[in-house]
């Protein structure tokens, strides 16, 4: 069902980084014998019967290299070459300098003397002897390494012998030290280690950095315990909060692979004096893939956690996430063929945030979806069940609720394509049914949607245009009969959702009127310059303005429109509109400009902009009168060779607020990389109400409290070998607006 890759073990990386700059080793795993394709040199004499003298500009031709040398013996018995002078010898991944080498092509035994290489342009190094023998062990005495060549070297890796046995798949090594700007830093006098195919356990990457809870380090450490099988131990302190430790245990077989993650802070101080509450504290997550049969498969995912607040606090990636509104568990059987598809699923999502703890499960929820196909036509069945379980802790009169839905949709489609259009024509009927207690109400509609889409292409050598007009009629027969809303929530309104028959997600509403949709695409390419360009345009047209339920007050839909466009080869622009009517107000607009004029160096803009939040995205914590007026800048420009200035700011225009503040220095060169960055962001202040009652003031408010938070971060990274603290593309990412 796959495989499992890990990130290498700390103190294996540095030994295989070694080890894979070899040529002959990485060779002679390729091929069982290597074998003398030519011989070429502008001198060529015979010695005696065996022997030949090679000088001038040797050459020597093999299945996996080539090498060169100024002069040469080759004695044709016995399969043996001698190289001196300008000895160089290159292959596909690697090129090798030595002063002397001797090559058994018989016994496949070669020796090296006073050598340097370099691996894929990304490892540089230099052995005073090399030895290799007929079962691919090798012998390496006095070894140095690098990412960078000797000119510029901040880091190397020495090693006085190291020992490759049992057919490359083992290492020994003694007196293995890293050096960084010459200074000694890190020493093993003797290490055993894989360095084949087989995984081996070691430490990985530690974790540094400095915040609002002081010092905060994590030393993961990788058991590699079988193939298919491994646990990651990272003991973690955090100097506010105590010690804590996470784990992870990964497994793959034939027919299932799953992950097991649990963290655990035993006493987290910082907790305790903020809440009074016991300090222990913990989080888990479980997830599991399994194939039961041909057609059959079975799916867990569970989290849990010791309180609400324990991602806010720790920062914990166990989950998959630093943030997260809700806790998900659920199970998931599913059979499916090639026409049909049955599932069926418990799922249960605990809210994370204290001030709106609205819980609901699914237990269970069945869904029946059948598709056939016949020539042009095709028939379509969904159906589901679900029984749902509220329970609202800020709704006292109805705190626990239980809902059943039942749906089903049948609908037959029919799609006809010529050489410059495409035409299609979908009618169904969709019925609903809810039950609350010994309440029933049903929802039901018949529609019926139309589409043709022309195709207008025009091509040159160079280029290519298309015009798309698009033309959608869409016919409903049906009212919302019910208050009863699961999980339907308006969309945002842009050029994709205008042509969707229901402008709302989930199951439960619908738009009732019907409409005209009127819209063009145009895309445009330049193969030659690489200019490219994208446009759209639409807006639609009710039947029935009297029963929007959007906020046009008896209009029709605003304009939507998107343009995209790489304007030079570093200038680049995204745009999203969404206009009143009238054309006299701004709905919604995105704007993105991106300027990377060279390497290292970028400018990226961005803004959102939306009037009337609620009516976008449905949520407790925002008002009627609630508008989003966001800006990000990022930026990182290089000031010289080495070093570079980074930073990203987001403001909130509608209060004046910076969102999130981050900036700092990388210095960097060919195998160093070091920096610090400042980071001051507002996050969600949940510990300011300390009772229920103040908690339901809070919710009432609209306004989720907020508290302004301070760190400041170090990284520091060998290239190619590992890091301490966050990479620079972790921090200048974007964080989605709301």
């Amino acid at each position: 069902m796959g495989n499992m890759s890990k990130e290498y073990p700390f103190i294996q990386f540095l030994i295989g980084y070694l080890i894979i700059s070899i040529p002959f080793f990485l060779h002679a795993s390729e091929a069982n014998d290597l074998e003398i394709k030519s011989i070429n040199a502008q001198i060529i004499k015979s010695l005696d019967d065996d022997i030949l003298s090679l000088k001038g500009n040797v050459i020597i031709k093999t299945d996996v290299m080539d090498l060169w040398a100024d002069e040469a013996t080759y004695d044709r018995t016995k399969q043996v070459i001698n190289l001196n002078g300008n000895i160089r010898a290159l292959s596909k991944n690697l090129k090798i300098n030595a002063e002397v080498m001797k090559a058994d092509f018989f016994k496949q035994e070669f020796y090296l003397k006073g050598s340097s290489f370099k691996f894929m342009e990304k490892a540089f190094g230099e052995a005073q002897h090399i030895n290799i023998n007929t079962n691919s062990d090798i012998e390496l005495l006095n070894v140095s390494i690098s990412s960078c060549e000797k000119e510029s070297l901040s880091w190397d890796l020495i090693a006085e012998k190291i020992s490759v046995v049992d057919q490359g798949e083992n290492a020994v090594i003694r007196n293995v030290s890293l050096k960084v700007n010459k200074h000694s830093i890190f020493y093993l006098p003797f290490v055993r280690t894989v360095i084949g195919k087989e995984k081996t356990s070691g430490f990985l990457s530690p974790s540094i950095k400095q915040g609002d809870d002081g010092l905060d380090l994590s030393l993961p450490y990788f058991f590699s315990l079988a193939p298919n099988y491994d646990v990651t131990v990272a003991p973690r302190y955090i100097q506010e909060r105590g010690l804590g430790i996470s784990s992870e245990a990964r497994y793959l077989t034939k027919s299932s692979k799953g992950v097991i993650s649990y963290s655990h802070f035993g006493k987290d101080k910082k907790f305790i004096d903020k809440t009074g509450l016991d300090g222990k504290r913990w989080a888990a997550k479980l997830t599991n893939m399994s194939k039961l049969g041909t057609n059959l498969f079975l799916k867990i995912n569970t989290e849990q956690a010791s309180d609400d607040l324990y991602f806010e606090d720790l920062d914990d990636n166990i989950i998959g996430t630093q943030q997260k509104d809700y806790l998900v568990r659920n199970i998931l059987l599913r059979w499916n063929t090639k026409n049909l598809k049955l599932q069926g699923s418990v799922n249960k999502y605990h809210n994370l945030n204290p001030f709106s703890s609205n819980d609901y499960n699914t237990q269970p929820s069945l869904n029946i979806d059948f598709e056939k196909q016949f020539s042009q036509m095709k028939f379509k069945l969904r159906t589901d069940y679900s029984k749902f379980s509220f329970d609202d802790s800020y709704n006292p009169i109805e705190r626990h609720r239980n809902l059943k839905r039942i749906s089903v949709q049948p609908s037959i489609s029919i799609l006809i394509s010529e050489f410059s259009s495409e035409s299609s024509l979908e009618v169904g009927r969709k019925k609903t049914n809810h039950q609350t207690g010994n309440n029933s109400t049903d929802n039901s509609h018949n529609w019926a949607e139309f589409t043709h889409k022309i195709f207008m292409d025009k091509r040159t050598k160079t280029t290519f245009s298309t015009f798309n007009p698009i033309f959608k009629a869409i016919w409903i027969d049906g009212q919302n009969t019910t208050d009863a809303n699961v999980d339907s929530k308006l969309l945002n309104l842009n050029f994709d959702t205008l042509f969707k028959r229901n402008w709302y997600s989930g199951s439960d509403l619908f738009l009732e009127e019907s409409r005209l949709v009127l819209g063009i695409e145009h895309n445009f390419f330049n193969s030659l310059s690489g200019h490219q360009r994208y446009f759209s345009f639409g807006r639609a047209f009710f039947n029935n303005k009297e029963k929007n339920l959007t906020d046009y007050d008896d209009k029709d839909s605003s304009f939507v429109t998107e343009f995209k466009t790489n304007l030079t080869d570093t200038l680049k622009l995204n745009s999203s509109f969404e206009i009143d009517s009238d054309l006299d107000k701004m709905l919604r607009s995105s704007i993105g400009v991106s300027y990377f004029p060279e390497e290292k160096k970028r400018i990226e803009l961005r803004s959102v902009f939306k009037r009337n939040a609620q009516y976008l995205n449905e949520s407790p914590w925002s008002k009627e009168d609630d508008s989003i007026n966001q800006i990000e800048l990022i930026t990182q420009w290089k000031l010289s060779d080495n070093l570079s200035f980074f930073g990203k700011v987001s403001r909130d225009e509608n209060i004046s607020l910076s969102r999130d503040l981050s900036y700092g220095i990388e210095y960097a060169n060919c195998c160093l990389k070091i920096g610090v960055m400042k980071r001051k962001w507002q996050d969600q202040d949940f510990f300011i109400a300390s009772s229920a009652e103040e908690r339901i003031k809070i919710f009432e408010s609209g306004r989720l409290p907020e508290r302004e938070r301070d760190n400041l971060y170090f990284f520091f990274e060998l290239v190619e070998l590992g890091r301490f603290g966050k990479r620079i593309s972790d921090v200048l990412s974007s964080r989605k607006f709301q």
